[in-house]
């Protein structure tokens, strides 16, 4: 399943963002690997290349991504997942989020938490469809 936020602004990107470290907390997610991907202007090593970092360190990680000016938040993407393939996020250059998993429960959590936060223009894809979140 994957659900996405929608396209949010700056500033809803950001929330959606902890929202999303939010959940992963509670899932009881402590690691994740975090890698740099298309529009990013890190050096060419780094791209697509998993980096192991605490949940804590994400959104240091992206703040310090932009003041490099390898990464830039709604504008590239980065790419999150946990090590067991459980879950995973793509913060996406479209500025939306998707996070993509196959826990019911996890995406129909990160859902009320999302609709919670106000973000009202949700899809979910089950299968090869988007459907809109009513």
């Amino acid at each position: 399943m994957e659900l996405t936020s929608g396209i949010l602004s700056r500033a809803d990107y950001l929330r959606a963002v902890e929202r999303v470290g939010e959940l992963l907390r509670c899932a009881g997610v402590s690691e994740v690997l975090v890698s740099y991907g298309f529009g990013c202007d890190c050096p060419n090593e780094q791209l697509y290349q998993d980096v192991p970092m605490p949940l804590d360190r994400l959104l240091p990680f992206m703040a310090e991504g932009e003041r490099l000016d390898y990464y830039r938040i709604g504008k590239d993407n980065l790419h999150v997942k946990d090590g067991t393939g459980r879950l995973e996020i793509l913060f996406c250059h479209e500025s939306d989020v998707h996070f993509i998993s196959e826990d019911a429960e996890l995406v129909e959590r990160l859902k009320g938490i999302w609709l919670a936060a106000g973000f009202t223009s949700m899809y979910l894809k089950r299968a090869a469809e988007w459907a809109p979140i009513d």
